[in-house]
């Protein structure tokens, strides 16, 4: 099998700085690069399955791409980002200037998986569910030749990212981050569940993209 991982296209959320929940919809340039993602894969003609986080910046991604490949998503709520709790629409820096001390915990490029957004998750909890639902979507693929689609977001992208390169997983994947809007990953998976980089958060389908 192989395997396709897409962060979603530019939120409105992503321009505003802000703490995003579940309903942070793509700006114009991010619908433009979903458009640009979904012609790159439909020229590969080889895409078998489509599956996407279902809060709306992912979902609408990759009903975009899902336009462009004939495949409606199959959304898998293990996938989707970090829920931010009552922290959810706020500014950065206004949630910085109302709960300092969670700001300073969270905001470290050293910070511990277990601290939790007020009323959310803390990212072992993330992590957990990202987890299991890799452990899910994967085995269901593996020994075929499916060509499977996964649109999600920054933070599960990085658990997974860690997962695959075997870094500890009791520490935030902080290096493993760096995502860029519809970049693409892909990976080739073995039956035995071995599996080898084919490309690496590649952006170069979205050159001209403005």
């Amino acid at each position: 099998m192989r395997l396709i991982l897409v962060r979603h296209g530019q939120s409105v959320g992503n321009v505003e700085q802000r703490i995003q929940g579940k309903d942070d919809p793509l700006t114009d340039l991010g619908r433009r690069q979903a458009t640009a993602a979904g012609a790159f894969l439909a020229s590969r003609s080889d895409i078998t399955h489509l599956y996407a986080s279902p809060l709306s910046r992912a979902f609408e991604t990759a009903s975009i791409i899902g336009e462009a490949i004939r495949l409606e998503p199959v959304p898998l709520a293990g996938f989707a980002e970090i829920d931010p709790g009552t922290a959810s629409g706020l500014l950065w820096t206004e949630w910085a200037e109302q709960f300092p001390e969670q700001a300073a915990a969270i905001q470290t490029a050293t910070r511990s998986p277990f601290e939790q957004w007020a009323g959310g998750e803390s990212g072992q909890d993330m992590a957990d569910r990202v987890f299991a639902a890799w452990d899910e979507l994967v085995p269901r693929h593996l020994g075929s030749d499916d060509v499977v689609t996964l649109v999600s977001h920054g933070g599960p992208l990085a658990w997974i990212a860690a997962r695959l390169h075997e870094d500890p997983l009791d520490v935030w994947p902080t290096e493993r981050g760096g995502f860029r809007n519809c970049s693409v990953s892909e990976l080739e998976f073995a039956a035995d569940g071995t599996h080898s980089i084919v490309t690496w958060n590649d952006v170069a389908h979205l050159e001209g993209v403005v």
